[in-house]
């Protein structure tokens, strides 16, 4: 019979071999994201693909990093883009100089529970900017980074949901999830209250901010993220911090 100490290094190695499975899948995936990005008769997603990437040896603070939010229209798979907001990251700071904050056209009926949210009303959201313009904006600035998001997995679901739908590719994004990393951080809280990104903000004594915009809520992740480093020693790689 096996020990319980024995069960538990064997179930910790085999959530190691998952982790390593996954990565590996990821990385497969991206790499051919970018195989057809190539191939493909668009200008903007062959330069998006010939970008210099960073390998996942890279160490974090040679890494070229970009915060985002998307402000959605709820959280169903059909919901559009109302907002996004990204700046660049490093970690010798934040380039607010690189902000961008963009409203996005919507003439569809918002949901309503979404609205009293993030309070972008239909009136606002019809006088938006067109969302391939608002994409191709985005591409550039993404092309060669890593995007740091809080519960990325929203994020890149929605570009590569609105990159398919606008250029026939699914773009791919490599990103880091500082949601992800705060559970590794601090795993015993108990529930998802404790990992929202104002309540892990305040665990590093970060300020209050204004939540449910999309450029506000993409600094806040990366003033997170930045704090989260501080924990983490040596300095990481690239690798070690992405989210597959």
């Amino acid at each position: 019979m096996l020990s319980r100490s024995s069960g538990r290094v064997s179930n910790r190695y085999g959530a190691i071999w998952q982790a390593a499975l996954r990565e590996r899948f990821g990385r497969w995936r991206f790499e051919r994201g970018l195989k057809s990005c190539r191939a493909a008769d668009i200008d903007l997603l062959r330069s998006y693909a010939d970008a210099e990437w960073p390998s996942r040896d890279t160490p974090i603070h040679e890494a070229r990093l970009i915060a985002l939010d998307f402000e959605l229209d709820g959280l169903g798979p059909r919901a559009h883009v109302l907002q996004a907001g990204w700046l660049p990251v490093t970690t010798r700071g934040i380039e607010i100089g690189g902000a961008c904050s963009i409203d996005v056209r919507s003439m569809r009926r918002l949901d309503a529970d979404a609205v009293t949210v993030h309070g972008i009303g239909e009136d606002r959201a019809q006088s938006g900017e067109a969302l391939q313009d608002v994409a191709s904006r985005f591409l550039r600035d993404l092309a060669g980074r890593v995007v740091v998001a809080h519960g990325a997995s929203i994020e890149i679901e929605a570009i590569r949901r609105i990159s398919k739908a606008l250029f026939g590719i699914a773009v791919p994004v490599r990103s880091i999830c500082t949601l992800a990393l705060e559970r590794r951080l601090s795993p015993n809280r108990i529930g998802n209250d404790g990992y929202r990104l104002a309540a892990a903000r305040k665990r590093y004594n970060l300020p209050d901010y204004q939540q449910h915009d999309a450029l506000s809520d993409a600094l806040a992740a990366a003033e997170l993220f930045l704090a989260q480093l501080t924990r983490m020693a040596p300095v990481p790689r690239l690798g070690s911090l992405e989210t597959w």
